[in-house]
């Protein structure tokens, strides 16, 4: 049975998604004060029961329960928005049968979220290695071979990017850190919010103590609830149920019931939008429904209007049948082209009939356009400018903007972008820590410390102009102040080659070229000389030259040294010494 007697009596996670004509649209709070509250609990009472799975499935049972019945409510709602599930299709609008009664959802949701995700991870997180003098040469290139394979098999960029999404749907994102079955390579997976949430202990700084994976499965038998739990040391994966408040059991004799994880913490890490844990967009939601009911309401006019009642004052003519009596007329054909009419007698107050003309016409109310586009307008002005999302299609924001002018469309954002990089890089951080104690463990790094060595690096995906960068990189270049590593990087975004890559085939390249030899090995045709040449010149006794050499020879002399200097460039150059 269930322990919350006030749980709704269909318990799938879908039961918290309106009906139709179920919602009052604008009408007071949305969710309740629990609905988005950090889990917590005394560090010394879980320590009680942590390494008891019974005890420690009572624990888990309540928190299952606070989480179903105040939090999932405000995700599903988050999430239904994003993919244009808004309100206004469940609205209670009140409209007669014959009425028209448009539900238009805006994909405003949507827009902001891509706009975000794009802006944040469009461009890959390089993992750069900041070399301590203290550590050598191979620990820095085992570091990032097991960092490099590790993203290039769990495809780390896709797997930001969906992290991103549910940052910026709910305000949180979760990501489990596991051990693929039969083999020793960790991977990372994102959870769905909806499904996912870790408790903390009382202390400020919120340290982890487990964290719970809550999930409905409906198969063809019995639909039920898996629920697995994570500490710092194993996974605990509890009995199905036909209640995610049920009691939870656990069974010792199922195979890996209680198993070790070896990542020295809780495996699961929950990323932040913001302090608040809020949606990018959760503040203005209230907008988008305004905004919703007035195009739906837009479009009903339109459909009233065309449907307009016809209002007919006068006698249809049908002529008379065989007998001379008037024909009967049938209900009104609104499809037909063609309308006989004649003036109606209507008799009056001095005993004589009063001639009515014939007349059809539309029963329909004037429409304000234009008060009606400029309140739509607002709305969506008010959408981009409090949610920080540019408009793109507004008429200001050219294509053909300066760099500095595009920075400043992009000022708003940036600085939440700014914001939320540095509450992203926490978690990554984290992650990486989470791997390199089992890197440690399987012994394929020194010291599970040279992790805290790594710093990620986020590049906004921003318009670029391809000129300016390469203008700022030869401007810089010609400073001799500035590294080769340090300009390639700066030129990646238009060569779209990795600075190591590049390296690589500079060193490729210089490989292939003919080698020039040093002094002394030069052929005759630079003009060798040597103490059996005719042509080495006389001195007198003062030193000077009594037969000075050919122009043609000084040519020679010329040429040879040029090319010593150009030799002795291309090889500071090939060695990333710069200019």
């Amino acid at each position: 049975m269930a322990n919350d007697t006030n749980a709704p009596s269909t318990m799938q996670p879908w039961s918290f998604y309106p009906k139709n004509a179920d919602v009052k649209m604008l009408n007071g709070p949305r969710f309740d004060q629990d609905a988005n509250r950090t889990f917590k609990i005394d560090a010394n009472k879980f320590a009680q029961v942590k390494d008891d799975p019974d005890a420690l499935g009572d624990v888990v049972s309540r928190f299952i329960n606070r989480h179903y019945t105040h939090q999932l409510k405000r995700i599903l709602a988050m999430q239904r928005y994003y993919i244009g599930a808004n309100d206004i299709k469940f609205w209670n609008s009140g409209k007669a049968i014959n009425r028209a009664d448009n539900r238009i959802a805006n994909e405003m949701p949507k827009y902001i979220t891509n706009m975000r995700v794009g802006y944040t991870f469009g461009n890959p997180i390089r993992f750069q290695y900041n070399d301590d003098s203290s550590q050598t040469d191979t620990d820095r290139d085992t570091v990032n071979e097991v960092v490099d394979d590790f993203d290039k098999r769990t495809n780390e960029a896709y797997h930001e990017k969906v992290m991103k999404k549910n940052l910026s749907v709910t305000g949180r994102a979760y990501e489990l850190n596991y051990v693929n079955k039969d083999t020793n390579d960790p991977y990372v997976m994102a959870l769905d919010p909806s499904e996912a949430f870790v408790v903390y202990d009382t202390d400020p700084e919120q340290h982890s103590l487990f964290a719970v994976h809550y999930y409905y499965v409906e198969d063809d038998e019995t639909p039920l609830w898996y629920v697995d739990v994570y500490t710092a040391d194993h996974i605990i994966h509890y009995q199905p149920t036909g209640y995610p408040n049920s009691q939870l059991a656990f069974d010792p004799q199922q195979k890996d019931s209680f198993e070790e994880h070896y990542f020295g913490a809780v495996p699961v890490t929950e990323y932040v939008n913001n302090d608040e844990r809020l949606g990018d967009w959760e503040g203005e939601m209230d907008n988008f429904d305004a905004y919703d009911k007035a195009i739906s309401e837009m479009a009903n006019s339109e459909e009233d209007f065309s449907n307009a009642t016809l209002v007919i004052s006068g006698e249809f003519d049908f002529g008379t049948d065989e007998n001379g009596k008037p024909k009967v007329h049938p209900d009104v054909d609104s499809l037909s082209r063609y309308m006989w009419l004649k003036p109606a007698q209507v008799q009056n107050g001095t005993g004589g009939n009063t001639v009515v003309p014939p007349k059809a016409e539309y029963l329909t109310k004037e429409l304000p356009i234009d008060a009606w586009n400029a309140y739509v307008k607002t709305l969506s002005d008010n959408m981009h400018k409090f949610t920080n999302s540019p408009n793109v299609a507004d008429e200001n924001f050219a294509s053909n903007a300066s760099g500095v002018a595009m920075s400043y469309k992009l000022w708003g954002s940036d600085q939440e972008r700014a914001t939320q990089q540095e509450l992203y890089a926490r978690g990554l951080m984290r992650r990486l820590r989470l791997l390199g104690n089992y890197w440690y463990t399987l012994g394929k790094i020194k010291s599970a410390d040279l992790i805290e060595n790594i710093t990620p690096i986020f590049t906004p995906n921003l318009p670029k102009n391809d000129s300016e960068i390469v203008g700022n990189v030869q401007k810089l270049s010609q400073t001799g102040d500035f590294s080769q590593q340090t300009l390639w990087e700066m030129a990646q975004p238009v060569t779209g080659i990795d600075p190591d890559e590049e390296q690589s085939r500079m060193d490729a390249q210089a490989d292939s070229e003919p080698k020039v030899t040093m002094p002394g090995d030069y052929p005759d045709s630079f003009g060798k000389t040597s103490e059996t040449d005719s042509t080495a010149p006389e001195q007198d006794s003062n030193g000077d030259e009594t037969n000075p050499e050919p122009t043609g020879v000084q040519s020679v002399e010329q040429d040879k040294q040029a090319v010593i200097l150009q030799a002795i460039a291309n090889q500071r150059k090939q060695q990333g010494g710069g200019n």
